[in-house]
């Protein structure tokens, strides 16, 4: 038996999280990673809004028949995704952009970690790629077929690189 040992060259890699500049270039990345998805997902015509909005008004707040359907509905998927990639795209935007003080850098990260694990974004988004609104290339670049369960990771390193270490004191703000 011949065993073979190469020597490995190990790099560092700063993490995201170390620096200001290495974390307004993940947020562009983020940024840029899921506005090619919302680019691709059309905006609704009034008449399409308003079918959507009276289908779900129609049950006084209960659950009927014609209330699910409308959740099943292209336009509920573009109306929940339109929505959803809005929460998460301005503060993203802002992170890449501008430079802030560091207790409204972390702010604006909490805001994308606690509203990028949307459950309902996330079905949305994968009804229109099941429906050819959303290419499958833009989904698999943010990590599709499990995209919920990316946000959610997602989420995690944000509040890990970012907000943990703000709160204990040793976030690099420079």
């Amino acid at each position: 038996m011949l065993i073979l040992f190469s020597a490995a060259s190990a790099q560092y890699v700063e993490p995201w999280g170390a620096t200001r500049a290495l974390r307004m270039k993940e947020a562009g990345r983020l940024y840029n990673e899921l506005s090619a998805i919302d680019k691709q997902v059309p905006y609704l015509s009034q008449a399409e809004q308003k079918w959507l909005d009276g289908e779900l008004d129609s049950a006084n707040g209960k659950i009927t028949d014609r209330y699910i359907r409308a959740t099943d509905s292209q336009e509920y998927a573009i109306s929940t995704s339109k929505s959803g990639f809005a929460l998460v795209l301005i503060p993203l935007n802002n992170l890449s952009s501008l430079k802030m003080a560091c207790k409204d850098e972390v702010l604006m990260w909490a805001e994308v970690a606690s509203r990028l694990p949307d459950s309902q974004l996330w079905q949305s988004v994968d009804h229109l790629v099941e429906r050819k609104i959303v290419s499958k290339k833009s989904a698999e670049d943010f990590g599709h077929s499990f995209l919920a369960a990316n946000a959610t990771l997602r989420s995690q390193a944000i509040l890990n690189a970012v907000v943990i270490p703000y709160l204990r004191g040793d976030l690099n703000c420079q």
